[in-house]
């Protein structure tokens, strides 16, 4: 059975089983506290992190309780295990830490609760929507409905190992700000060191909208509803993309190697999200910079947002109560003074604490855009896997770029067609 149809039924089995909650009533069980339960991703420091934002917010309101359940890994792999579980006929968790890039997918085929079904009066919604720019706020706004709220932001940096560059014979002002430029330099390093030059993430689709985006490409229609890969601008950025390993520029290895070689310092630049800059201070024993994201010359990059939002399956007043609390503290300044200490820029107004390493990112904001969601609701997690596979034929393969990508828009826009 293709992943597809698995998927869609399992979601029957969940937008059932959403029904069904929505028929009880929390409420109703004792007079003790609320209850609820808070599913996310993250590892180490973050995960402590967050776990110290619901902390203060319990301190505050003795009435709720949050379990916290971790689920190391990617933002895809989260919403599986999330889809699973209900699937084998548990309840989905009260809170829900999503990706960006999974908004469009969980709108259309899940029932998360509007912020608007939340707020007691349409004030305290106007209230809170305030401390949010308008641009920001809008990332959890899916087709009219605002399906959740901001809360972890990112965007991708280009991080340096300066010994690195000065052993080339190469000083702060190589460090590249165009693709043509990262080449060059590559060139240089590898020529004049035993070090690798550059490794893009690849463990989603956030490096490769940022890159398509910024040449001027687009991985879907306008309309939202075909697959378009085949324009200019996504076949010259997976063109350079794949030139970086034509030229033995970046090393053919997985991800997490990637990871742990530009910490070890044998990986001179790293483009990922600013995010990671706590993790790399800490294991980082050389001079470690971070810059903009290089562009395609002539062009103003378009970075996607990273990151992940706070969504509620809540149905009962009772529980949705204090989700409206929880959401009120993340969003303020106590939550956020808490929560961007992982590295993780600030969503909101609030004027927090930043890193020098964190300046270039903070100064990329204005090139931010939502995160594009592949369309077709179940369908686009197959898409998802689709487009990764044929990636990675391109860039570690060298599989030819157009083909490769005609191909795939061709069995992509067939699966949306059924």
């Amino acid at each position: 059975m293709k992943k597809s149809v698995l998927l869609g039924c399992m979601f029957f089995v969940f937008s059932a089983a959403l029904f069904a909650l929505g028929e009880s009533d929390v409420s109703k069980q004792d007079s003790g506290p609320v209850k609820l339960t808070l599913w996310h991703r993250w590892s180490g420091a973050n995960s402590d992190y967050l776990a110290q934002v619901v902390r203060a917010f319990e301190a505050k309101n003795k009435n709720i309780k949050i379990d916290i359940i971790a689920k190391p890994g990617e933002y895809m792999q989260l919403l599986q295990s999330m889809v699973a579980d209900i699937a084998a006929g548990n309840q989905p968790p009260d809170l829900f830490i999503g990706g960006y890039n999974l908004l469009d997918y969980i709108a259309t085929e899940l029932q998360p609760t509007e912020l608007k079904n939340l707020a007691p009066n349409e004030t305290a919604l106007s209230e809170l929507r305030s401390r949010f720019d308008k641009p920001i706020y809008d990332i959890t706004n899916i087709n009219g409905k605002q399906i959740g709220l901001p809360f972890a932001l990112s965007n991708i940096v280009l991080y340096v190992n300066m010994d690195i560059f000065k052993a080339a014979g190469l000083s702060e002002r190589d460090i590249p700000a165009t693709w043509d430029e990262v080449i060059r330099v590559g060139k240089i390093i590898k020529a004049k060191t035993d070090k690798m030059p550059i490794a893009i993430q690849l463990p989603d689709t956030w490096a490769d909208c940022s890159l398509i985006y910024s040449a001027g490409g687009r991985i879907k229609s306008a309309d939202n509803k075909r697959i378009d890969l085949t324009n200019t601008g996504a076949i010259q950025a997976l063109t350079m993309w794949q030139t970086l390993y034509q030229e033995g520029l970046s090393p053919v290895e997985t991800d997490a190697e990637s990871e742990s070689g530009f910490a070890a310092g044998n990986l001179a630049m790293r483009p990922t999200t600013i995010m990671k800059i706590n993790g790399y201070l800490s294991q980082a024993n050389f001079d470690l910079r971070t810059a903009k994201m290089p562009s395609f010359a002539g062009k103003t990059n378009k970075l996607a947002a990273g990151g992940a939002a706070v969504i509620t399956f809540a149905k009962d007043k009772t529980k949705k109560d204090a989700v409206w609390q929880f959401m009120n503290f993340v969003a303020s300044k106590e939550g956020m003074d808490i929560f961007t200490k992982t590295g993780y820029l600030c969503v909101t107004k609030d004027v927090v604490a930043k890193t020098k390493y964190q300046e270039v990112a903070y100064e990329q904001e204005p090139l931010a855009m939502i995160w594009p969601n592949w369309p077709g609701g179940a369908a686009g997690m197959e898409i998802e896997r689709l487009y990764l596979n044929a990636r990675n034929k391109i860039v570690l393969q060298n599989a030819p770029v157009e083909s490769t990508l005609k191909a795939l828009e061709t069995e992509c826009n067939k699966l949306l067609a059924r």
